[in-house]
This record gives C-alpha cells, sequence and structure tokens, in this order.
C-alpha cells in the first residue's frame, strides 16, 4: 500500500512539472538574453541604478574605519589602561563585559561579534593583559590571544 502511494505522488510531481515546463517554455515568453557590458550598464541606468567600477566606488564613499574613530576618541578621553585577568574557562562574553565595565571597549556586543567572525574566541590564552582604550578590536584579540 505504502509503494502505490508514493508511486502516485511520485507521477503526480512528474505530471505537474511537465505541465509547468509546457506552459514556461511553450508560451515563447522565455528568451535569451546575450547582453554586452554596455548594453548591461545602459539597462541599468535606465532603471535609475548608479554603475560604477569598483575603485570609483570606494573614491566617492569614504567610512571610516575603526582604527580612525578609536583615534578620534582617544583624543576626547583620557588614556584608561586595565590589566584583565583571564581564567580558566572564561568566556568572550564575560572578557567583553569586563573591558565594557573598565571603558576598555565601547559596545561589548560589537567585540564579542569580532571575535567570534575573525576565529579569535578559541584561540583567547590564560594569564594577566594590559590593554588600553586606544587599542583596537584587533590589537585586543592579539593581545588576549598571543599573537
Amino acid at each position: 500500500m505504502f509503494k502505490a502511494r508514493l508511486q502516485g505522488f511520485s507521477t503526480g510531481i512528474i505530471f505537474t512539472t511537465s505541465i509547468f515546463a509546457g506552459c514556461y517554455y511553450g508560451t515563447g515568453l522565455v528568451k535569451e538574453t546575450n547582453l554586452t557590458k554596455e548594453e548591461a550598464k545602459e539597462m541599468l541606468e535606465n532603471d535609475g541604478f548608479v554603475v560604477s567600477l569598483p575603485k570609483e566606488a570606494d573614491k566617492r564613499t569614504v567610512q571610516p574605519s575603526m582604527e580612525t574613530d578609536k583615534a578620534a576618541k582617544v583624543k576626547e578621553f583620557p588614556i584608561v589602561s586595565y590589566t584583565i585577568k583571564v581564567k580558566s574557562n572564561m568566556t568572550t562574553t564575560e572578557i567583553a563585559s569586563t573591558l565594557y565595565k573598565e571603558k576598555i571597549i565601547d559596545d561589548e556586543a560589537r567585540f564579542e561579534t569580532y571575535m567570534d567572525d575573525h576565529g579569535f574566541s578559541k584561540k583567547v590564552q590564560i594569564g594577566e593583559f594590559v590593554v588600553t582604550n586606544t587599542m583596537t578590536y584587533r590589537q585586543l584579540a592579539n593581545t588576549l590571544s598571543h599573537q
């Protein structure tokens, strides 16, 4: 009985697929589009898109990096130094929370995400580390992982 149901279900899928394929290809609505780069660019510009080369886009939109942001904050705030003691089984959440409380980082969730995304979460070493609020996330991660 199970075999008959499975065969019926399979036949239904094949039949439905055949109908869809016939409608799709049989109506003549499918057109092959082999556009040149110029034609594609013109078509996109007509639809209101801005098309540019990657180097041109970089020149137009300059976004400050984390290092630039951090350097700007250093001028406004005093330098804070802290010795963090990383213990066995200490998570990056706990480390980020400690660094945030000591005003070393400004966003603990962002730091934790950075550590996870760049693979530093699994490389954190046990020990005492001197960190400052002028360090970038990369510098902090390298310090905590002895890299």
